[in-house]
């Protein structure tokens, strides 16, 4: 045990470095948004009526055409009823309309039959066609009322509120139940107008859920409304998660937006920068490759972004920085430089 501690304190300590090269400078911007349904709708009849049946209740999973509530329909179905029968009273009226207007014409109009007898027979079946048009659209007008006392799914969704039970009374506009698409969600965050310019084909928007221990998941930007709120003085951003499975409407999500600025820094990794109590920050560079020794540099630093902070004094470029091993090191202490991946 004695000789394998010498053998490793004469090699020196086993280190990682990287070459601080200029990267470009990522805007990291922390955002805080909402899980939106785009399809969320309160539901109403259309005409005023007595609730018959109710057929859904809170919770339940519905398709497009799904039934919800039907309305007292009786009176409706027997006027159309009536209209039906009106109806084929016009159209029999008409076919003898017909009939006698053929058999005058055949006869031969002032010869056989006045000419005024054959114009009184043709007037006798316009008003027959004129009556049955009229009758054809009352009864289309009895059965889109007759339709209209049912309440059916616009879309498929999920029931989220129910607000009225057998035997009340309803109103058109008075709001029956709420249905929220589950499936066609998006993240909504409100982003500060000053970084409106920074965004391009290159931002990247990342997520999770609020309060999670979820890691962080890419969403594509589906929506940039260029409107900007005048009191809270931010535009709306829209993401499209890739996964929804995680995600219910209303849920609160954190948001990373990603925003290349165009300028560009030199950058070493988090894990290099040493910060002493009285305000000193310093990075560990080879002093010398050949002898493999190290040194340490005092650095100033500006803003950082995912494991990167920009130098912006004390480090030149092509700097082999110590980013592992950097601990217990000690200005011309040699090392030895491992692998990074090992």
């Amino acid at each position: 045990m004695f000789l394998s501690g010498f053998a490793m304190a004469a090699d020196g300590p086993r280190v990682v470095t990287e070459s601080a090269e200029p990267t470009e400078i990522i805007e990291l911007v922390s955002l805080d948004g909402t899980v939106s349904s785009l399809r969320t709708a309160a539901l109403s009849v259309e005409m005023a009526g007595l609730v018959d049946a109710v057929l859904v209740e809170t919770g339940d999973r519905v398709t497009a055409g799904t039934p919800l509530f039907e309305l007292d329909d009786e009176l409706e179905r027997l006027s159309v009823k009536s209209l039906e029968a009106e109806r084929r009273e016009a159209v029999a009226a008409r076919q003898e309309a017909a009939r006698r207007l053929d058999e005058a014409r055949s006869v031969g109009a002032g010869r056989n039959i006045p000419e005024t007898e054959v114009q009184a027979r043709a007037s006798a079946f316009r008003q027959t066609e004129a009556r049955v048009a009229r009758l054809t659209a009352n009864l289309e007008s009895g059965r889109a009322r007759l339709e209209r006392h049912r309440l059916d799914a616009p879309f498929d969704g999920v029931v989220t509120e129910r607000h009225t039970e057998r035997g009340e009374w309803v109103r058109p506009g008075e709001a029956l139940v709420r249905l929220i698409d589950r499936d066609s969600l998006r993240l909504d965050y409100p982003v500060p107008q000053s970084y409106f310019p920074l965004l391009g084909e290159n931002a990247v928007l990342d997520y999770r859920v609020d309060g999670s221990s979820m890691d962080w998941r890419s969403a594509e930007i589906a929506t940039v409304v260029p409107v900007t709120d005048p009191t809270s003085r931010t535009f709306l951003l829209r993401g499209q998660a890739t996964d929804t499975t995680t995600l219910l409407p209303g849920m609160a999500v954190e948001g990373r937006l990603r925003l290349p600025t165009g300028r560009e820094g030199l950058t070493v990794a988090r894990d290099a920068v040493q910060r002493y109590p009285d305000g000193r920050t310093t990075v560990w560079v080879l002093h010398d490759v050949t002898e493999q020794t190290v040194a340490e540099r005092k650095v100033e630093l500006a803003e950082g972004f995912d494991d990167r902070v920009v130098v912006t004094k004390g480090l030149e470029v092509g700097a082999q920085v110590i980013v592992r091993g950097n601990e217990a090191l000690e200005d011309g202490m040699r090392v030895r430089i491992d692998d990074p991946d090992t």
